[in-house]
């Protein structure tokens, strides 16, 4: 079953954000967000590096995602 998220849908209100899902954090607020739930889809770590809600670990320090949305089917699972 292909994700939600990488078939380019928000994984909480289910609404296509393909071009939020590649653009990274706003390099100003450090942050994105879906357009439609306003759930918070990008984040800078602590170390500098771009995280995305669906990155449970940094991939370059290996420390906690704060806004991991976790292994929730019901949030990951193509529901289409």
């Amino acid at each position: 079953m292909e994700s939600t998220i990488k078939l380019g849908y928000c994984a909480y209100c289910k609404t296509e954000i393909r071009e939020v899902l590649s653009q990274g954090p706003h390099p100003k607020t450090k942050a994105r967000y879906c357009p439609n739930c306003a759930t918070q889809i990008w984040a800078i770590h602590e170390c500098g590096a771009n995280l995305r809600y669906d990155d449970e670990f940094c991939p370059v320090c290996g420390g906690a995602n704060p806004i991991y949305l976790g292994n929730d089917p019901e949030k990951l699972a193509d529901t289409q």
